[in-house]
């Protein structure tokens, strides 16, 4: 349960670092590289260092690095077009129900199975997200754009499958950090090439606001990944269930903060679905 603890707390603060971006006026991508590369060298750390560069790229899981890489900065990009065009409330309620596709891949492949009790708490996790996060627009979406949020359901989510496929068939038995230093590695060229593409400045990226902003970011975004990981190791529970406690205590804990630190708006329907979520958390831990 401490993995899980520590996989949520870490994935909110990636959200808390996100919304502080703006308070301090940091560019969103300059700092997305910055973040890779300090997550990167954090999984560095952790590797060992006899390893080559081609004793990396002949690891069986490259080629699944090689793609959560890459669907890093696309997912990234996905949500900061949703956003605009598709609306914020829509796009964030894509992004968090996009559990369900791990949680689907987890019971169809992997055939775990699933009792009464864990298909209520499933439905549960649902329905609590949709009511944490739901706020109401006066504006409607404009249908053409549906296609983003719908994309980024998809997109989010097969990362998820992805990193529960490279943990369950390459990464049982430990390896997670070197795994990680090849995503991240990748995510951050591919960052760069963004920003070179972009025409950006040198400057953007040295910044002083830049470099801490990326940083804090980038411990946030290892931490993440690795207790993820760890807890679909070793936390005991199916994964299906470990995904669902985890995406539903971000959704609560980046509610708190967001009421406790920036003193946003929550509705009577956000605060049930938060309780809603406890509620879930504690059938699925039985």
């Amino acid at each position: 349960m401490i993995l899980i603890l520590l996989a949520i707390l870490t994935s909110t603060g990636i959200f808390i670092c996100f919304k502080s971006f703006e308070k301090f006026k940091i560019e969103i991508l300059p700092a997305i590289v910055i973040n890779y590369i300090i997550a990167g060298l954090m999984s560095y750390l952790l590797t060992d260092k006899s390893v080559s560069m081609q004793q990396l790229s002949e690891q069986n899981w490259f080629g699944f690095a090689l793609i959560i890489g890459l669907l890093f900065i696309v997912v990234f990009f996905i949500i900061g077009k949703s956003s605009q065009k598709a609306g914020i409330t829509i796009t964030s309620l894509a992004s968090k129900m996009s559990f369900i596709i791990p949680i689907l891949f987890s019971i169809i492949y992997f055939k775990e199975s699933v009792t009464l009790i864990m298909f209520m708490g499933f439905l549960l996790a649902i329905t609590s997200i949709i009511l944490a996060v739901y706020k109401p627009s006066n504006k409607s979406n404009k249908i053409k754009y549906i296609w983003l949020p719908i994309s980024l359901f998809l997109g989010a989510g097969l990362v998820d499958s992805l990193v529960k496929y490279s943990q369950q068939t390459f990464l049982s038995n430990g390896g997670s950090a070197v795994f990680s230093l090849v995503l991240f590695a990748i995510a951050a060229v591919a960052g760069l090439l963004c920003l070179y593409i972009q025409k950006r400045s040198l400057k953007q990226l040295l910044s002083i606001n830049t470099l801490i902003g990326g940083s804090i970011l980038g411990i946030a975004n290892f931490g993440s990944l690795y207790y993820l990981i760890a807890a679909l190791n070793s936390s005991g529970f199916k994964s299906s269930v470990v995904f669902s406690m985890v995406n539903i205590g971000i959704v609560s804990l980046s509610l708190i903060f967001g009421l406790a630190i920036y003193k946003e708006k929550i509705s009577r329907l956000n605060y049930f679905g938060i309780a809603l979520a406890f509620v879930a958390i504690l059938i699925l831990a039985q």
